[in-house]
């Protein structure tokens, strides 16, 4: 009984986190493959959903080549952006220049991976006194495609 109260509470808090809860900076995912598995899926649900990866910051290569530790575990950052959606939000509120394009993370966490975004939506309604719902439109979109892989 215990346990399905637990798994409740888990469906009702993911249920909040794709509605857009207000407070929530953040939507991450723990994924059993690997980190370039994930990014390989991720990178093809993007495109299907007309995102465009607009750059890839290899953190693990970075620190590398800057001769700090060349073990680091693997970790990428990637700024993603639909244009309808910049051309959106943009169109409405120059200020949302500074918080795009999406910024999502992937790394590995333990023996799994970590899929994680930063959600505009949240940044906009507290800083921008912005309604949330013309970012929220696109987040929900970036977040089916992180739920798809």
């Amino acid at each position: 009984m215990e346990r399905n109260n637990r798994d409740n509470a888990i469906t009702v808090l993911e249920a909040k986190i794709m509605s857009g809860v207000p407070g929530d900076y953040k939507y991450e995912r723990v994924l059993p493959d690997s980190v370039e598995k994930v990014f390989s899926k991720l990178s093809q649900k993007l495109k299907e959903s007309g995102y465009v990866i607009l750059s890839i910051v290899d953190v693990k290569e970075t620190l590398k080549n800057s001769g700090l530790d060349p073990d680091f575990k693997p970790f990428y950052i990637l700024d993603v952006c639909k244009p309808k959606a910049a051309q959106a939000m943009i169109g409405s509120n120059d200020e949302y220049g500074l918080l795009l394009p999406c910024r999502i993370m992937i790394t590995k966490k333990g023996d799994k991976t970590l899929l994680g975004m930063l959600r505009v939506s949240e940044i906009a309604s507290k800083y921008l006194k912005e309604e949330r719902e013309k970012a929220l439109q696109f987040e929900r979109e970036l977040i089916d495609s992180m739920n798809s892989i």
